[in-house]
């Protein structure tokens, strides 16, 4: 049975190389592509099923029985894999007749079956060096993914940036990798996690053993994830194809949490680690959450909710949440993957209401109150966690407690008030069923999170250390708070000022800007003819526009513009 596990990986990376070799026609190449992700999919539920009863393995030893190369799967990687292999099979399948006629259609089927692989290598690999060869390919392959649409600035744009955020990433990986295999001489995943004590023990450069590798490890997820202020290279690949972005956003986006779960006892045991994690991730949350806010594009809008949802992650991460972020991958790996392949539906959808603007009608026209709009998105949401916290009582830390919370009321007070803004004409019945929805989705949620726990209990046993109390946590989002409700209400001019430069700083910041060696060159404009000069100086004004305006037009576009 531990044959499933080579199956993991062996199917996809099999389908990319035969691709790559044989260059079948790109329907035949997304067919293989397609059944192998199928066959990878069957053997990622066979796992989860297997490690029910236990942990996994295919390793190879040495003649010291120590692990040499293999694969390991606790119940952890098998959520993992199975998540990733999912999102495979229906990109496989989407993409199968998004790039139908696309010359570049069998790379990247062969691309994509190869970064499914990697991926599962990364939730599964029995050593650290084999984990590091996977997040190494990992970010080659997404690399080169995004390059579909080369020579196009904006893709070369967006592999330019792309790649040098995954190699200060790499680098730190690596980093800490030997520096840990250093100190305890074992490549074992499992023996680096248990001797972690070992490696607070130890120092490297007058640094202990355990923050220098906790530490780096950090900042490699960082700049898998898009976290601040390794952030720009997320933006940049809006130029990206729509299944591309879907394996972005729904599995490699996930890097800084997989990575951190599966060296959890080490990052675990480190405050400065923990640290990191949460100021980082509290200040991407924030951050990208604003930006998404007054993006007016469908698919720039995702990408920076993409970014401010990792940034929440890696807060939970920071306060110890580890069986919550784990939750929260699976959740909005699985949204987003349908969001990105469903965005040409939105558009329609937007397009429509755009013909037809009497549909869209706002909240004041809609008679809905402040009164009503504060209850609805504020009151019921609090109210309601309150409940559900007591009634099933989740094994969270009260940092991560108040962080649930506060940010789980953000978003389902957000999408109750979106919801009844758009129902028809309001009454009792309307905002009864927003009330009652709201306290569903709050009980759903915390529900599923305590068998989420409950599951992985086993799989991530370790107590972590108050790193950010629940008193720090609750000042920081006070702060935030007050700062955005008095940005909000300031009256007057001044206000209005204020307003109007934080938002357009915002639109700035959220904004793809080319580089300008691959901006679109300029066609020379050759000097006008002395005599035409003095000519054009002495003749009165004219409201005709100068003859080499056209020419200098037709070879450029606007900064940050593309066609």
């Amino acid at each position: 049975m531990p044959l499933v596990l080579a199956a993991l990986v062996g199917l996809p990376l099999a389908a990319g190389a035969s691709i790559a070799v044989v260059r079948p026609a790109s329907e035949r190449a997304a067919r293989w592509a397609l059944w192998a992700s199928v066959g990878s999919f069957a053997a990622a539920v066979i796992t989860l099923a297997l490690v029910l009863d236990g942990p996994l393995d295919f390793v190879a030893t040495g003649n010291d029985g120590r692990a040499i190369v293999g694969l390991t799967a606790d119940r952890v990687g098998a959520i993992l894999v199975l998540l990733t292999t999912g999102v495979a099979v229906v990109v496989q399948a989407f993409a199968g007749r998004s790039l139908q006629g696309d010359p570049r259609a069998a790379r990247f089927h062969a691309l994509a079956a190869v970064l499914t692989a990697s991926t599962t290598g990364v939730a599964l690999a029995a050593t650290a060096s084999g984990l590091f060869v996977a997040w190494a390919i990992t970010s080659i392959t997404l690399t080169a993914l995004l390059a579909h649409k080369a020579p196009w600035p904006p893709a070369v744009t967006a592999v330019r940036r792309t790649a040098g955020a995954f190699v200060i990433g790499d680098v730190a990986l690596l980093a800490s990798i030997v520096g840990a295999i250093a100190v305890i001489g074992d490549l074992d995943m499992r023996m680096l996690n248990a001797d972690a004590a070992a490696l607070d023990g130890e120092h490297i450069a007058g640094i202990s053993a355990l923050t220098f590798f906790a530490v780096l490890t950090v900042v490699a997820g960082i700049a898998r994830s898009a976290l601040v202020p390794i952030h720009r290279w997320l933006p940049a690949t809006l130029a990206a194809p729509t299944p591309v972005s879907a394996l972005l956003h729904a599995g490699v986006i996930n890097g800084a949490g997989v990575l951190l779960i599966r060296f959890a006892p080490i990052v675990g045991g480190s405050v400065p680690a923990l640290t990191l994690a949460f100021v980082v991730g509290l200040a991407t949350a924030v951050l990208a959450t604003a930006v998404m806010l007054v993006r007016t594009d469908v698919k720039g809008s995702l990408v920076w909710s993409t970014s401010g949802q990792m940034g929440f992650m890696v807060v939970q991460l920071g306060v110890g949440a580890f069986a919550a972020a784990l939750f929260h991958i699976v959740g909005h790996a699985s949204y987003k993957a349908s969001m990105f392949l469903g965005a040409g539906g939105s558009i329609t959808a937007h397009a429509r209401q755009e013909i037809r603007p009497h549909l869209g009608r706002d909240s004041t026209s809609l008679g809905i109150s402040p009164v009503t709009r504060l209850v609805v998105g504020l009151v019921v949401p609090v109210a309601a966690f309150a409940l559900a916290l007591l009634l099933i009582d989740p094994h969270l830390t009260a940092a991560a407690t108040i962080l649930i919370v506060v940010f789980g009321t953000l978003s389902v007070g957000r999408a109750a008030n979106g919801w009844l803004s758009s129902a028809p004409l309001p009454g009792a019945r309307t905002f009864a069923t927003a009330c009652v929805g709201t306290v569903a989705a709050v009980f759903a949620y915390v529900a599923g999170l305590t068998l989420f726990e409950r599951f992985v209990a086993d799989a991530v046993p370790f107590e972590v250390p108050a790193a950010v109390g629940p008193v720090w946590v609750a000042v920081v989002l006070a702060l935030i708070a007050l700062a955005a409700v008095t940005v909000a209400t300031l009256p007057g001019r001044r206000g209005d000022r204020i307003r109007q430069q934080v938002y357009v700083w915002l639109v700035g910041t959220g904004a793809s800007r080319p580089d300008r060696r691959h901006r679109p060159p300029q066609r020379p404009v050759p000097a006008p003819p002395a005599s035409t000069a003095v000519a054009r100086s002495t003749s009165p004004p004219s409201t005709q526009r100068p003859e080499s305006e056209p020419s200098e037009m037709v070879g450029s576009t606007p900064a940050g513009g593309t066609s």
